[in-house]
């Protein structure tokens, strides 16, 4: 008898709960119920693409990395530098400007500044243009962009008229033009026997 009243209870209890559980719990819900969720990944990944890159590096300190943005920065600049560079300052051709330059590179050098006209005159006729062999021998003194470097001022523009002539002045005279020797400085400028008379015989025209 307990046995029967106690499975009653039971069954009774049961029946409550289940009819106090909510019937959208245990219905199957209809598509229209169930509200829609969509991401747009497109919209996530646009975004994230907008957004300024951190410019972050693996295992990098802070100071590691204000000296990579210190070093960034400085070649920002030089690169500016020398886009302001390349294009060569404007100078006047005639005989008389010109041979100022002349006289002020031989001078500073100790050599004669009739050399450095006939060198000019033989390599580019005595241009200003930043003219370029086929060998790639550049500038208004045709220097090679190694050679240039060797020889001129820090900064120089191997396309600027003035920055050419002191460099030429600085190479013949250190390849013997200084001590008189104009045999020597002028193959060390173009080794070839031919381009020492020829620029000789300018030279001597003047």
């Amino acid at each position: 008898m307990k046995k029967i009243y106690l499975q009653v209870i039971l069954f009774a209890v049961l029946a409550a709960a289940l009819s106090a559980y909510p019937s959208y719990l245990s219905a199957p819900a209809n598509a229209s119920d169930v509200p829609e969720i969509k991401i747009d990944f497109k919209s996530v990944v646009s975004v994230t693409s907008k957004q300024s890159k951190s410019n972050i590096i693996l295992g990098e300190s802070e100071t590691q990395k204000r000296e990579r943005v210190e070093r960034e920065s400085i070649a920002k600049k030089q690169e500016s530098t020398q886009r302001t560079k390349s294009v060569a300052v404007s100078y006047s051709t005639d005989l008389g400007s010109l041979r100022a330059i002349y006289q002020e590179a031989a001078s500073a050098h100790g050599i004669d500044w009739r050399l450095i006209e006939a060198v000019h005159q033989v390599e580019t006729g005595k241009s200003a243009q930043c003219k370029k062999s086929y060998a790639g021998a550049t500038g208004p003194m045709q220097f090679m962009p190694s050679t240039f470097r060797a020889y001129a001022q820090s900064g120089a523009n191997i396309c600027d008229l003035r920055d050419s002539i002191f460099a030429a002045a600085n190479i013949l005279a250190q390849s013997g033009a200084s001590e008189g020797d104009i045999d020597s400085a002028l193959y060390n400028y173009n080794h070839s026997n031919a381009y020492v008379k020829k620029v000789k015989s300018v030279m001597d025209s003047i």
